[in-house]
């Protein structure tokens, strides 16, 4: 037969087992939540640098075009709309990412 001695023993392994997986669970999720953070700011930044890289290209092509005329008119053009472009596109992402957080902050918890 088995005492009730060794049933609480059995018992408290048990409770020890499943808190013990609920940590491992708790601390995997938290790693998840770091590498998913990381990868948007990495990719945030990365969207940043081009955009800032097409405006660097374009006011390089009409300092050129200005300075000795070797550019095509077209060039210019075509580069400064494309940073424009760029510029208003990310402009439109940073309004829709802070309306979603300003409406994140007002749910009532």
């Amino acid at each position: 037969m088995i005492d009730r001695a060794n049933m609480q023993g059995v018992m408290n392994v048990i409770r020890q087992a499943e808190l013990a997986n609920s940590q491992a669970a708790d601390a995997s999720l938290r790693i998840s939540n770091e590498q998913q953070q990381s990868r948007f700011a990495s990719d945030l930044l990365a969207a940043i640098q081009t955009v800032n890289a097409t405006q660097m290209q374009s006011a390089e092509t009409k300092a050129n075009f200005e300075a000795n005329g070797d550019v095509s008119v077209t060039d210019v053009l075509i580069n400064s709309q494309r940073a424009s472009v760029a510029f208003e596109a990310t402009l439109q992402v940073r309004n829709k990412v802070l309306k979603a957080y300003q409406d994140v902050m007002s749910m009532p918890v």
